[in-house]
């Protein structure tokens, strides 16, 4: 087992702790013990050019007969190397007329928050922004082009371990910029295997990055993550999390996402970074 720091699990699904304390939004979990992985070392502690990704939201349900033609063009995005390493996409599985396996409550609260109600949509960060009736693959390249900036407000250091039927998550986020900061941990699971309405192709049949949890977030539509306070430029700040999986899901095919969000206009907050972290793994600051 990797070193860490063994907790006792309280009663929440996601518990986390940071400079500012236990936060508000602590729902139901199962107790035990589990343990928080060590995080990886920075490799350039000076440094605060950060690479920005954009979060790609992707609402839609296997009973959508129109959500192919979407899942076509992020196919082609995902097989663009010049945008690699640019974004994060998040499958959204809240259209659920008749069971879909990759449905979650978390879904059905993101789309909630940010689908106009209809399918397929693509929404880009915490934002009701989209693609509008276009579902092209340039359409999205460009919405990523204009959405991404040189450097991000922060960078992101993160490390997940399994215990049981828990994972433990560990994060540690550096700013580029002074501002109040939030933290959230989002589960998404791939390899999902479900028939898809409207399906020309046998891969439509198979579903990845579809979300799973979100870390204390669906109280009230509170989906910005845990409160970290106000950090300085260079300054650093831990969050840890718990996260229970339920069993029909694969924990072999999950990850995690790390969101970072910092306080915008008019009291909203705007995601500034995310990053995932394989189970079992780990990933630092990714610089320019």
């Amino acid at each position: 087992m990797k070193r860490g720091l063994s907790v006792s699990l309280m009663a929440a699904a996601v518990i986390a702790m940071s400079c500012t304390g236990i936060p508000d939004d602590t729902p139901d979990a199962p107790s035990g013990e589990i343990t928080i992985p060590e995080l990886p070392s920075d490799p350039d502690p000076g440094n605060t050019s950060f690479e920005h990704r954009i979060l790609l939201i992707q609402h839609t349900g296997t009973y959508c007969p129109n959500c192919p033609a979407l899942m076509e063009s992020l196919k082609n995005l995902s097989e663009d190397k010049s945008y690699e390493g640019k974004y994060q996409h998040v499958a959204s599985h809240s259209y659920n007329e008749e069971g879909d396996p990759a449905y979650s409550a978390a879904a059905s609260n993101l789309s909630q928050a940010f689908c106009s109600g209809y399918y397929p949509e693509l929404t880009f960060n915490l934002t009701k922004e989209n693609t509008g009736t276009s579902l092209s693959v340039d359409a999205i390249r460009k919405c990523i082009d204009d959405l991404r900036s040189d450097v991000a407000d922060a960078g992101i250091s993160a490390a997940v371990l399994q215990t049981g039927d828990t994972l433990g998550v560990n994060v540690r986020i550096k700013v580029a910029k002074d501002n109040q900061y939030r933290i959230a941990a989002w589960l998404l699971e791939d390899n999902i295997k479900g028939r898809q309405e409207g399906a020309y192709e046998e891969w439509m049949n198979t579903h990845g990055n579809a979300l799973r949890a979100m870390s204390g977030s669906t109280l009230n539509l509170r989906i910005y993550g845990t409160k970290v306070g106000g950090l300085k430029a260079g300054q650093t700040a831990d969050m840890s999390f718990v996260i229970g999986v339920e069993e029909d899901w694969n924990v072999d095919n999950c990850k995690v996402l790390i969101l970072v969000n910092a306080s915008g206009k008019d009291g909203r907050y705007d995601l500034v970074n995310c990053a995932v972290c394989p189970v079992g793994g780990n990933v630092t600051y990714q610089y320019k």
